[in-house]
């Protein structure tokens, strides 16, 4: 099998980059790319926090089901 061919480049490898991050000063936040980040984050956190409780109960051996619905094990699955 041939021999792989190495790159004989000065650069870094990426993890050892430092990246440098300037803002720009405006006069007023753009409130819509501000309330999109807001609801993104705050999408993202629940999401989080609804796998957090969907392995909280995977662990315990309760499984939850419907409109709070409690069915009894894993492997019932769904119905």
């Amino acid at each position: 099998m041939p021999r792989r061919r190495t790159r004989k480049t000065d650069r870094k490898p990426q993890e050892e980059r430092r990246l440098r991050v300037r803002s720009v000063r405006r006069g007023t936040p753009d409130a819509q790319k501000l309330s999109r980040a807001f609801i993104g984050l705050a999408l993202a956190k629940a999401e989080a926090e609804a796998q957090a409780q969907v392995e909280a109960a995977r662990e315990a051996g309760v499984w939850t089901q419907g409109a709070g619905e409690v069915g009894g094990d894993i492997s019932d699955g769904a119905k």
